[in-house]
């Protein structure tokens, strides 16, 4: 794997993310004059002949970016900075992204059984997700009333997100330090203090302003 600055990772794992398209990417592969240096002549000269037309093109530049410039370790440890960060600063969609979180604790289904990306330190977020803020939950449990009890329940973020906030601190501060490091084949590591702290089996009982939401 190459060496490339933290700027132009960010560009290469918002394509694999599909924040930004192909033509984006081809824009940024041609206008950024370091790349070069970064990734060495061999490589750069591949990316740059690369046929952007192709009708896989995208399929296989995402596979030529996850083998030569950024790993998917990398890539699962960005987008896991960037849900967390996205978590603690944008707290009126906090039931979106703790609805992501709950995903990645879940991990990815693989078909030999196991799961790929299953974070078990993410626990006190993931399943906390605000189950109750789906239209379908509303619309079977308050029928036609179910809008008033939507848009009332966005009143109740804040509370929420008070609560959870500290758990998303401390996992983005571990992600910093390397305590929690994603690897490419689909694991991480995480030091024992935080694995006892984090992994336990009983998970942090979210409160309610009332209970309107349940237990």
């Amino acid at each position: 794997m190459t060496t490339i600055t933290d700027n132009n990772i960010i560009e290469f794992c918002k394509f694999l993310n599909g924040d930004t398209n192909l033509l984006d990417i081809e824009i940024f592969v041609y206008k950024q004059t370091d790349l070069e240096q970064q990734l060495g002549k061999e490589i750069y000269l591949e990316l740059i002949s690369f046929d952007f037309k192709d009708k896989n093109a995208e399929d296989n530049l995402r596979q030529f970016i996850l083998n030569h410039i950024v790993s998917e370790g990398q890539f699962e440890t960005w987008k896991l900075r960037l849900i967390l960060n996205n978590f603690l600063t944008d707290i009126s969609n906090t039931h979106k992204h703790l609805d992501k979180l709950y995903h990645l604790y879940c991990g990815v289904y693989q078909d030999n059984g196991h799961r790929k990306y299953q974070y078990k330190f993410l626990s006190n977020l993931g399943l906390n997700y605000l189950y109750w803020v789906d239209e379908g939950y509303m619309k079977t449990n308050y029928g036609d009333n179910w809008e008033k009890e939507y848009k009332n329940c966005f009143d109740d973020f804040e509370f929420y997100h008070k609560q959870l906030k500290p758990f998303a601190d401390e996992i983005l501060s571990a992600l910093n330090s390397n305590k929690i490091q994603i690897l490419d084949d689909g694991t991480y590591s995480i030091t024992d203090d935080l694995k006892t702290k984090l992994e336990t089996e009983t998970t942090y009982r979210l409160k309610h302003p009332d209970k309107k939401y349940g237990s």
